[in-house]
């Protein structure tokens, strides 16, 4: 694909990164001639010196042939005007990357003015992210399909585990009361896509999919109230703490946010009430035992300096916090130091880059039979999960799934029903698919392009 990134700031220049490995025309645009000939030095991409907004840049940058032109800027105006124009120019497709609420809250008329295919909010998509990550606090990864109407979580089977000792055939007949199923297992490094006579055992791993309800409900009667996370512990007030504070008090966590700068402590109380705000320094050990920082079962550090928020999650790790969360943009700190585990972080960036990629990845994939929406590689890329839209006549039409000769390791998840409203449903052998459908399938096979690709 011939791609064209505005910007060459954390999120652009990851992505330039990630996008440079696979087969690609990359041309980067950015005011910054230094930043770009750091982004030369590191990746096999082109780049321009230029603003955005100029017809002459995007011109020589030739965005009539341009199959994709992703906006990254940090200013949300600039963003939205070159966008505009590289559409009117020949720009295939557009995403464009907005954060003031002015904009976002408009989605729709944002995509109808600039004919963009995709807006991301980075920080939301890391607010969000941090949020699965407190709710679903004994998961090792909560992912989201069909416009979150349905979840993936990944969690350990225990000793007492109403799972542990049960073939699928019986773990599926207790699970269908929440409307999830089990799709995949990972025991010792082994992966299965299971069928009616596997043992559920204590000790493995098990990915389940099923509706967001379901997922709730299930993750409730396997996790005790007990050691549920609830009060959280916020250190500075950054964007994504915005994000990340209203996220947690639609869902009833109790929040408190410690800022050191007087006026956004002041304009983050006054915006979410319900939240306790502390104006003090966050870093300073004193004010942490003052808070009683031992009484808080999570702690997540969004400072502006990475150096900072380590500092924090290491003083939370000391009194014993459940739940740590640190954002470190230069990951190669945690690689030199080795005092943090890298699961306990996470980076802004990371999370919008891989959206982006994964929607990039999708469209490469996609055959007019079916389109992918959505594409995940799991256990070191050794599953796949997929996101179809059935849009033509396929050979899957008309049957029900047990009725088909479905190709082994692989799985139909979940159907959402295009003409029942969106109706998910967890599918079953008597579930069957239609045009405009959207599907969920789980597979080991790695030649899996649209959705007749599941049959033998």
């Amino acid at each position: 694909m011939n791609i064209i990134i505005l910007g060459a700031g954390k999120v652009g220049s990851h992505l330039t990164n990630e996008l440079s490995l696979q087969d690609h025309n990359i041309l980067v645009i950015d005011k910054n001639k230094e930043v770009l000939n750091r982004l030369l030095e590191q990746n096999d991409v082109m780049a321009l010196v230029g603003d955005g907004r100029d017809v002459d840049v995007l011109e020589e940058a030739d965005v009539a042939n341009c199959d994709l032109f992703i906006a990254l800027t940090m200013s949300d105006d600039v963003n939205l005007i070159a966008s505009s124009l590289a559409k009117s120019l020949g720009a295939r497709n557009i995403i464009i990357r907005l954060r003031d609420p002015k904009y976002v809250n408009h989605f729709d008329r944002i995509q109808d003015v600039t004919n963009s295919n995709l807006i991301i909010n980075p920080e939301y998509l890391a607010a969000k992210e941090i949020q699965r990550s407190i709710k679903y606090s004994h998961a090792r990864n909560v992912q989201g399909f069909v416009d979150e109407k349905a979840l993936m979580i990944e969690i350990s089977i225990g000793e007492n585990s109403k799972l542990a000792g049960k073939s699928l055939m019986e773990a599926n007949s207790y699970l269908r009361q929440f409307d999830i199923i089990i799709g995949i297992v990972v025991d010792n490094g082994e992966i299965t896509i299971p069928k009616g006579n596997f043992i559920i055992e204590s000790g493995q791993k098990i990915y389940i999919m099923g509706t967001k309800e379901g997922i709730d409900k299930f993750y409730k009667s396997e996790i005790p109230e007990s050691v549920r996370i609830k009060d959280i512990l916020i250190i500075g007030a950054s964007s994504i703490t915005l994000q990340l504070t209203a996220l947690l008090l639609e869902r009833n966590f109790n929040v408190t946010i410690i800022e050191i700068n007087k006026e956004k402590a002041m304009a983050i109380q006054e915006q979410f009430g319900d939240a306790v705000v502390i104006n003090a320094d966050g870093s300073d050990p004193d004010i942490l035992e003052e808070v009683r920082i031992d009484s808080f079962d999570a702690l997540v550090s969004l400072t502006g300096i990475d150096e900072e928020n380590i500092l924090i999650a290491l003083m939370a790790e000391h009194y014993g916090i459940e739940k740590i969360i640190a954002k470190v943009n230069r990951t190669n700190l945690l690689k030199i130091t080795g005092i943090l585990d890298i699961d306990a972080t996470f980076t802004p960036k990371t999370a919008a880059s891989n959206y982006i990629n994964r929607l990039i990845r999708s469209k490469e994939n996609a055959k007019d039979l079916s389109t992918l929406n959505n594409l995940y590689k799991l256990e070191e890329d050794q599953v796949e999960v997929l996101e179809f839209k059935v849009n033509e006549h396929s050979n899957l039409f008309n049957h029900k799934l047990k009725d088909l000769n479905v190709k082994p390791d692989t799985l139909v998840a979940i159907i959402e029903h295009h003409e029942y409203g969106g109706a998910i449903e967890v599918a079953t052998g008597n579930s069957m698919i239609d045009r405009g459908d959207r599907v969920l399938i789980i597979t080991k096979s790695k030649n899996i392009t649209q959705i007749d690709d599941i049959l033998v």
